[in-house]
């Protein structure tokens, strides 16, 4: 993997991946695991604000705590086409330099190359090399709007 690479990686995936609710402890390992599996690449963690709404109350502080500390940056509130476009606006700003782009999600996002994300024993490995993009008919055809619901 050269050094001129850029990794996005989706918090709401990697948080929540095989998981029945989010947890950093898990997005912190697989950065960690990213980094460590592949170090000479740039990592932003990238994030639908409505993340925190689906952790435990200890998490939503930490993940508070990742977004003052600049771990995780958030879409702003009322992101024209919603999170997907955002990621996609924030891809296509990180390689307007001519790094390579690679995005770790489970959404289907137009022309950005996909990595995917596996376990490993008791790691996260992630095959950017393997990276592809998603054609946009299949992106349009995703129905990847899924949204999580405030507690109360």
């Amino acid at each position: 993997m050269s050094a001129a690479t850029t990794v996005l990686l989706d918090a709401d995936t990697v948080a929540g991946w095989r998981r029945p609710s989010p947890s950093i402890d898990q997005l912190h390992q697989a950065v960690e695991d990213l980094v460590r599996e592949h170090p000479g690449v740039d990592v932003a963690v990238v994030a639908d604000p409505s993340l925190k709404w689906a952790l435990s109350e200890t998490d939503q502080e930490r993940f508070e705590e990742d977004i003052v500390r600049r771990a995780v940056v958030c879409a702003p509130a009322g992101t024209r086409d919603g999170h997907d476009a955002w990621i996609a606006a924030v891809a296509l700003a990180a390689g307007s330099d001519g790094r390579r782009v690679v995005v770790v999600t489970d959404r289907a996002l137009a022309d950005l190359p996909i990595a995917r994300l596996r376990r490993v024993g008791d790691r996260f490995s992630f095959d950017l090399d393997g990276a592809s993009p998603v054609s946009a008919g299949a992106a349009r055809g995703s129905g990847s709007s899924r949204r999580r619901r405030g507690r109360r």
